[in-house]
């Protein structure tokens, strides 16, 4: 009888052992990967999104199918949101998020309702080039000539960097953009670039418009103004860095914390909470990935240039955002909230 007790109270207790306590291969063998891409369509965010998703899964122990899907919502504040506060917590849902996350956070933005520095950062694949660019018909070619002229950007919301980087080129540096928000993502403003209905654009890899435009690179159909990066890209050596634009260096600390979003790249998250050896295993399968042969000839027929950033890196430059000195938060805030 005793015998028999202690075998019903060890099979008990087999079935009171956390879901956690199971092997990540097991959990994945048997559990898809939501993969939620904080953008529009089309755009850069989904393209790499898309291109991870493709790969990921064979590198995850368990090999899980990762399925993605797009979340869309104030610059990426819904779906970092929902990752935050509404997505399981076990590692089965992943997310691109915006690179303006912490700082939106930093600015203490209303819709926020999230601690970056609590996200597992996993990686991004890319270091941002990221460029100011106006149409060739605008007789615009350097920040000088848009202080005199005025041109219409394309921008999403208020807290996307469409928006941002030429907010503070006007409050900063006297530049006269026009901006207009409101459209839903990166790829609507390049339609109304193409249509006319704007000017420029005020925030992308200069990477990607050689990936989804080649031809308006090749035919000089867009000009590069400046450069929102800490590195200049290559083909760019005589497009200055927004930092080397600052007359003082207190603007010159804003320039700084607004280029390290820029280096966040596209990256990658699994929510707080997340068992780590999960959380180990998705960066584990990130590094391996951006390795992959496969991968990389995936990336190279897209004209996605790979330059990752790893976990604890990213979580860095995240820091850095979030440990800003409030003085260049202050007047970053003061400048963007300008009439």
């Amino acid at each position: 009888m005793i015998v028999r007790s202690l075998a019903l109270a060890g099979a008990l207790a087999a079935t009171l052992v956390p879901a956690r306590a199971q092997s990540v291969a097991d959990f994945y063998s048997r559990t898809p990967v939501r993969l939620i891409i904080s953008a529009d369509p089309g755009g850069s965010y989904d393209q790499i999104g898309r291109l991870l998703a493709r790969h990921l899964g064979r590198l995850i122990p368990g090999n899980p199918r990762v399925v993605p899907e797009n979340m869309l919502g104030a610059s990426g504040r819904v779906a970092a949101n929902y990752l935050y506060h509404a997505a399981p917590r076990d590692a089965s849902v992943i997310g691109l998020i915006q690179q303006s996350i912490p700082m939106g956070q930093a600015l203490g933005e209303g819709g926020v309702q999230y601690d970056a520095g609590r996200f597992n950062w996993i990686g991004s694949p890319v270091r941002l080039d990221e460029t100011l660019v106006v149409w060739h018909t605008t007789g615009v070619r350097t920040i000088e000539d848009a202080k005199a002229k005025p041109v219409i950007i394309g921008a999403t919301s208020p807290t996307g960097m469409n928006y941002v980087y030429p907010k503070l080129a006007n409050e900063l540096l006297g530049t006269r953009f026009k901006i207009v928000t409101g459209y839903a993502g990166g790829t609507p403003i390049v339609l109304a670039l193409e249509r006319g209905e704007v000017e420029g654009r005020g925030s992308n890899p200069w990477s990607e418009w050689k990936a989804s435009k080649p031809d308006w690179v090749r035919e000089g159909k867009i000009v590069a103004l400046m450069q929102m990066s800490l590195f200049k890209h290559p083909d760019l050596p005589h497009v200055p860095l927004m930092i080397d634009l600052a007359p003082d260096d207190t603007v010159r600390s804003i320039f700084e914390l607004v280029s390290i979003v820029g280096e966040i790249g596209r990256p990658f998250v699994t929510s707080p909470g997340v068992p780590p050896e999960r959380v180990a295993a998705l960066r584990e399968a990130f590094r391996l990935t951006m390795a992959d042969p496969d991968f990389l000839a995936d990336a190279a027929r897209s004209h996605i240039e790979i330059h990752p950033i790893f976990g604890d890196e990213l979580s860095e430059l995240v820091q850095r955002v979030l440990g800003s000195p409030k003085s260049a938060v202050d007047l970053l805030k003061t400048a963007l909230a300008a009439k």
